[in-house]
């Protein structure tokens, strides 16, 4: 959803994107004012009104053409997310939600986002764990997982603080049932008259057990079951830690030594 969720109905229809929204109003509540903070892949620059406080500026390669994405203010750096043309150690904290899964290279995005940080730089990442095609033909990975954060973060000099779940085994359930709707609704559209009568009278009685029943009760289950192997996707806190080279020499400066003996 490219737009802040706000109401019941919403939250509803989009958990996901709730969920995303509300992990992100406390961090970016916490920055300092003043702080210079980059929306990758902001799209419609939907968080723009939660840095209010901040210097927001926005990237992406605007070239999605769908419903899914609108691009409803200017965009401060139309280039590739792997390639912004900005010096090192520009931002306090870059923000990339949902933004992973529709590039090629991954790896080479978190590597651009650790040169842009400023050393004690805040990164926040959102991807899913597993979704269904969508903004084609801008889809390249289905998901990443925990590992893959915990194995690429760190060669690029970044810690990883945190990592939540966004929903679990039965939200997963009940997305993809949806999905089988959808494909299915499809695939109706192919059939003859009479089949198509047919299959839409059948689709129809399904309709309140997908759309509704099921998302109400298999997310019951949520609470009680493990998301670690199963959910809709992942929520990161990440540090860009100090340059090698600054961390060996404040180990060794004598001046800090002292100042420490004297406290």
């Amino acid at each position: 959803m490219d737009r802040l969720v706000t109401t019941s109905r919403e939250r509803f229809w989009t958990p996901d994107a709730w969920h995303r929204d509300e992990w992100l109003k406390p961090l970016a509540a916490a920055l300092p004012p003043g702080s210079r903070v980059l929306d990758a892949g902001a799209g419609s620059s939907k968080y723009r009104q939660r840095f209010a406080h901040c210097r927001y500026e926005t990237q992406d390669f605007c070239q999605y053409e769908g419903k899914l994405v609108k691009y409803l203010q200017p965009i401060d750096y139309v280039c590739d997310v792997a390639h912004i043309p900005l010096p090192d150690a520009t931002f306090d904290a870059i923000l990339c939600t949902e933004v992973l899964e529709h590039v090629v290279e991954p790896v080479a995005v978190v590597q651009e986002f650790s040169r842009l940080l400023k050393p004690g730089g805040q990164l926040w990442l959102t991807t899913p764990h597993g979704t269904y095609v969508h903004m084609e033909p801008y889809h390249y990975n289905c998901g990443l997982t925990e590992y893959w954060y915990r194995h690429w973060l760190p060669k690029f000099g970044v810690t990883l603080q945190s990592l939540a779940y966004q929903g679990g085994p039965g939200r997963a359930c009940s997305t993809y049932c949806q999905a089988f709707y959808d494909a299915w609704r499809e695939w109706e559209h192919t059939l003859p008259p009479l089949k198509r009568s047919l299959s839409l009278a059948s689709r129809m009685a399904c309709k309140p057990f997908v759309h509704f029943v099921l998302p109400w009760l298999a997310t019951r289950f949520d609470r009680h079951l493990s998301p670690k192997r199963v959910n809709s996707g992942l929520m990161v806190v990440a540090l860009r830690d100090a340059p090698v080279a600054a961390r060996s020499a404040a180990l060794s400066d004598p001046v800090s030594d002292q100042e420490s003996g004297k406290r």
